[in-house]
């Protein structure tokens, strides 16, 4: 099992871009949990499951819109935790 940690920042907070109902949808779809809010400019996330799974969630990222325009992406694993039960989208 894997859990990491992720802060995208770029153009996401777009018009008729879900970016986070998006994330969520491939959270869901590939056995992922976690949270994620979405801060002006600024994406944070937090993602466990299996390894590849994970993988697969933070690779959907960057193609989750042609409108969103990346400008940095980081990544940090950290000890996995089984602290989440399903994947919530937080108040922003």
């Amino acid at each position: 099992m894997k859990r990491v940690v992720v802060r995208v920042r770029g153009e996401l907070d777009l018009p008729g871009v879900p970016l986070l109902r998006i994330l969520k949808s491939e959270a869901v779809r590939n056995n992922v949990v976690g949270e994620a809010k979405l801060l002006g400019d600024t994406l944070y996330a937090v993602l466990e499951g299996p390894r590849e799974s994970v993988d697969r969630v933070l690779k959907s990222i960057p193609m989750a819109s042609p409108a969103v325009k990346i400008r940095e992406m980081e990544v940090r694993e950290e000890k996995y935790t089984g602290q989440y039960r399903d994947f919530k989208i937080a108040p922003s």
